[in-house]
């Protein structure tokens, strides 16, 4: 839920961007969030802020493994990784805490469609 509707705020256009974000990262791990398990010392933090922490802690130290650790393990690694690497950032700029630095869904539509033509072209050099 967005935290303008738990907190009885007004509701906004960012509201939907936070729902869509969520959405987007239960896509790439594969799981609902309800359902999310996150091995964590912070036990009193709920599922997506314990994941938002983990993953910027790991982007932030340059892992290049980092999303392969993320995306839905039953694809057994057959996915594009730059394209996993948009949907878990964009994923992530949705939810932030802050909804004045989240983007808008114009923007979050533009980078989609970016990395979709990104990932046609890797298939046409593939070919």
């Amino acid at each position: 839920m967005a935290p303008e509707w738990a907190l009885n705020q007004p509701n906004t256009a960012k509201v939907y961007v936070y729902g869509y974000g969520v959405v987007i990262l239960e896509m790439v791990r594969g799981i609902r969030l309800s359902n999310w398990e996150v091995a964590d010392e912070y036990e009193d933090e709920a599922a997506l802020e314990s994941f938002v922490r983990i993953v910027k802690k790991k982007i932030e130290r340059g892992s290049s493994f980092w999303v392969e650790s993320f995306v839905d393990p039953r694809l057994k690694g057959k996915f594009y990784r730059k394209q996993a690497e948009t949907l878990v950032k964009i994923g992530l700029s949705c939810v932030q805490e802050d909804r004045n630095k989240c983007p808008t869904m114009a923007s979050v539509v533009q980078t989609l469609l970016e990395c979709e033509d990104d990932t046609e072209v890797q298939i046409s050099n593939n070919l």
